[in-house]
C-alpha cells in the first residue's frame, strides 16, 4: 500500500446483525481487531443506495485507521485469506469487494475455519462462543396442540377457476433457473481421475451445478474439470460454495488476460432477440451492455438471481437488458433487481416472450462505449405500468440515500 494509491469499495447488500455477530465473535478472533476494524470501515464507507463507494487514497485509510501501511496491508490480506474481501487492481487503483460472512452453521461446519478458531482461542472459549450461537430446543410433549385449521375459522367453497401459480415469484426450495443440458455429464465425469469419483458426483445438486456454472461463465468441459480438481477436496467431497467461488475465480482472471470486444449485435425482429435472451449467459449480457466498473460485482449478482428465482433465463436476460438502458449502463443491487422481477411476475410476464413483447420491444439499448457513454433506442411501447414502477424505485432509492 502507498499514500497516494487510490480505493473504492463494492459491496452486494447490507449486513444483518447476525452477520456482524458472526463477524466479532467467530471472525475477530482469527483476523484481529484491525481487520475487523478495516472491515467495518469499508462497509460504512460504502453509499447504502448502490452499495459502492467513492474513491479513496490510502493515506485516508491510514489516518481512518492510525495504522501504518504495512499493517494496513497485513490486515487487508487476513480479510483475503478469509474470504471476506477480494482485490481488483488497475495500475494505482484498487477495487475491494466486501464479502458476506458465513452463516453460524457453514463457520462451524467448515473444517477449516472452525478448526483454526479451535486452535486460536482454546477449547474453553471455543465452547463458550459455540453455546452464543445455540438455540434451546423448546420441549413441547407434554403440551397439545390447539391450532386452527383453515376450515375451523373460514367457510370456504371451492372453485373451477384455474390458477397458474406459475406466475408468482417465489424464492423455492429449489435450484432457481432452469438451463438446457449444456454438456454430456457422464463424459465430464469420465474426464476426472478415479480419485475424486466419489458418490457426490452422481448428486442432482452436484450435476446441475455444474451445468449452469459452465453456462454462467461460459466454460468448456476441460475447464470446468480443471476447476473441480482445485476445489475437491482429499477425501473427494466438493463443496459447491467453493466450485462456484472458484470458477468465479476463473472467470474474472480469464476475462482479464483476453481484451474485451464488444459484439456489434442487429438484435432487430422476434426471432433474433428470442434466440439470443434464451441462449446468452447473462454475464455476457453485462459484458456488452453495462459501463465497466459494473462489470466486477456482475458474477455474484448474476448467480444470486438464477439461484434465488424460478423464471427461464431469457427473463433474467431481458430484466438486465430492461434495467441497464434505464440506468444508463449502471448495474443496481440484488434487491433492486429482485423487486423489478416480482413486479413483472405480478403483472403476468413469466416467459421470454412475454418479457419481450410486453417490456423489451422497441426498447433494446445500444452497446456501451469503452468510455462509458451510450446511446439507446426512444420508448415507443413501454406500458404505463413500467414507467410507474421504475419511478417508484427511483424515488424510494433517492430517499434511502437522503
Amino acid at each position: 500500500m502507498k499514500a497516494k494509491q487510490t480505493f473504492s469499495i463494492l459491496a452486494q447488500s447490507a449486513l444483518s446483525s447476525d452477520e456482524w455477530k458472526v463477524l466479532g465473535l467467530l471472525y475477530q478472533p482469527l483476523m484481529g481487531t484491525l481487520a475487523f476494524s478495516m472491515y467495518h470501515t469499508f462497509y460504512h464507507l460504502l453509499n447504502q443506495k448502490n452499495y459502492q463507494s467513492e474513491v479513496f487514497t490510502h493515506q485516508f485509510l491510514s489516518d481512518m485507521l492510525n495504522e501504518k501501511y504495512d499493517k494496513l496491508k497485513e490486515a487487508k490480506e487476513k480479510l483475503e485469506a478469509l474470504n471476506l474481501l477480494s482485490t481488483f487492481q488497475d495500475q494505482e487503483h484498487f477495487i475491494y469487494k466486501l464479502k458476506t460472512p458465513l452463516t453460524p452453521r457453514g463457520f462451524f461446519k467448515d473444517t477449516v475455519l472452525g478448526q483454526f478458531l479451535q486452535t486460536e482461542v482454546g477449547g474453553k472459549m471455543f465452547d463458550q462462543l459455540t453455546n452464543l450461537f445455540k438455540v434451546q430446543k423448546v420441549e413441547l410433549e407434554n403440551y397439545q396442540e390447539i391450532t386452527k385449521n383453515f376450515d375451523d375459522v373460514f367457510n370456504f367453497v371451492a372453485s373451477n377457476d384455474y390458477v397458474d401459480t406459475a406466475m408468482y415469484l417465489g424464492k423455492r426450495s429449489n435450484t432457481g433457473v432452469k438451463i438446457q443440458e449444456q454438456i454430456n455429464y457422464d463424459t465430464f465425469v469420465e474426464r476426472l481421475p478415479d480419485r475424486v469419483k466419489k458418490p457426490i458426483l452422481i448428486r442432482h445438486d452436484t450435476k446441475e451445478a455444474v451445468q449452469k456454472l459452465i453456462f454462467i461463465y461460459q466454460l468448456s468441459m476441460d475447464e470446468m474439470a480443471e476447476i473441480y480438481l482445485n476445489t475437491v477436496q482429499p477425501n473427494g467431497n466438493i463443496d459447491l460454495g467453493q466450485l462456484n467461488f472458484k470458477a468465479q475465480q476463473y472467470y474474472i482472471d480469464k476475462k482479464s488476460d483476453i481484451p474485451v470486444v464488444q459484439e456489434k449485435k442487429e438484435l432487430n425482429g422476434n426471432g433474433q432477440l428470442l434466440h439470443y435472451l434464451k441462449t446468452q449467459s447473462p454475464l455476457r449480457i453485462v459484458e456488452v451492455y453495462a459501463k465497466g466498473d459494473y462489470q466486477l460485482m456482475a458474477t455474484e449478482t448474476v448467480m444470486q438471481l438464477m439461484d434465488r428465482n424460478q423464471v427461464e433465463v431469457g427473463v433474467i436476460n431481458a430484466l438486465l437488458l430492461h434495467i441497464l438502458k434505464h440506468k444508463e449502463g449502471e448495474l443496481p443491487h440484488i434487491t433492486y433487481l429482485e423487486k423489478v422481477l416480482e413486479t413483472w411476475l405480478k403483472k403476468g410476464i413469466r416467459t421470454t416472450e412475454d418479457a419481450y413483447n410486453t417490456v423489451l420491444n422497441n426498447q433494446v439499448p445500444e452497446q456501451t462505449t469503452k468510455s462509458g457513454s451510450k446511446q439507446v433506442k426512444k420508448d415507443n411501447n413501454t406500458p404505463e405500468w413500467v414507467n410507474d414502477y421504475l419511478k417508484e424505485l427511483k424515488e424510494k432509492e433517492e430517499r434511502e440515500g437522503a
